[in-house]
């Protein structure tokens, strides 16, 4: 996790999604594909995507996940969940995998607790797009 201050995406006003993840989470793996998508389908309207993937012992667990599934844009390894708890109030430890929709003014704007189709995430997404 970044320090000394809010991440880079926030500071520039860009919309963030944030995904909490893990190999191990069958979910994860479902809903792999459709965020990747809507990735690549918003990244040049300014979203940004970031993972978190949790409670993966080994790096390599989360790499070759990444490698199967195509994902390109960035993820933090967080083996011991630790990085999670700076998330209190937003990212519920417990709920993987869940995602935040941050707006340009560092709001949450959606949250979900369970995995998203393409159709889904679109619906927590466009609504910020439309904000300008």
């Amino acid at each position: 996790m970044p320090y000394g201050g809010p991440p880079r995406s926030l500071r520039l006003r860009k919309i963030v999604v944030i995904n909490v993840w893990g190999s191990w989470c069958a979910p994860c793996r479902a809903e792999a594909p459709h965020l990747q998508k809507v990735y690549e389908d918003t990244r040049k309207q300014g979203v940004q995507f970031l993972g978190i993937n949790t409670r993966d012992a080994s790096k390599s667990n989360a790499r070759n996940f990444e490698k199967d599934y195509g994902i390109t844009y960035p993820s933090l390894w967080d083996p011991t969940g630790r990085e999670l708890l700076r998330f209190e109030g937003t990212v519920s430890p417990s709920a993987i995998p869940s995602t935040v929709v941050i707006d340009r003014q560092g709001r949450i704007a959606a949250r979900a607790l369970k995995a998203l189709s393409e159709a889904e995430l679109r619906k927590l997404i466009d609504p910020v797009l439309k904000e300008g």
